[in-house]
Order: C-alpha cells, then structure tokens, then sequence
C-alpha cells in the first residue's frame, strides 16, 4: 500500500501565504459593500435634501 509523501514545509508555507493573501484581499472588499448599505433611504433622502438646502443657501 502507497502511502502519501511527507510534508514539505515550503508547500505548508507557500499554502498558508496564498491563504492570507486571498483572505486579505476579499476581506476589505466585503466590508466596504456592507457599510454603503448601511446607510437606510430615508436617511439617504435626508441627507440629499440638507445637502441640496445648504447649497442653495450658500451658492454664490
């Protein structure tokens, strides 16, 4: 019966950098698309409404 090759501490190494490198490459991108959803339409129309208010009130 075969048995599997040892493990080689540069494949356990190379794994684990591809493992954190993924990870911290899709981890900002998630959490960036959940806090602009955050933010509810109500509160959005709020803020557009002050924002188009103050510029009106302070346009030149």
């Amino acid at each position: 019966m075969a048995h599997s090759p040892p493990l080689n501490i540069y494949a356990i190494a190379a794994m684990g950098t591809f493992v954190a490198t993924y990870v911290w490459i899709k981890s900002p991108l998630k959490y960036k698309r959940a806090s602009e959803n955050r933010l509810s339409p109500k509160a959005d129309l709020a803020w557009r409404e002050g924002a188009q208010k103050w510029l009106d009130n302070n346009s030149v």
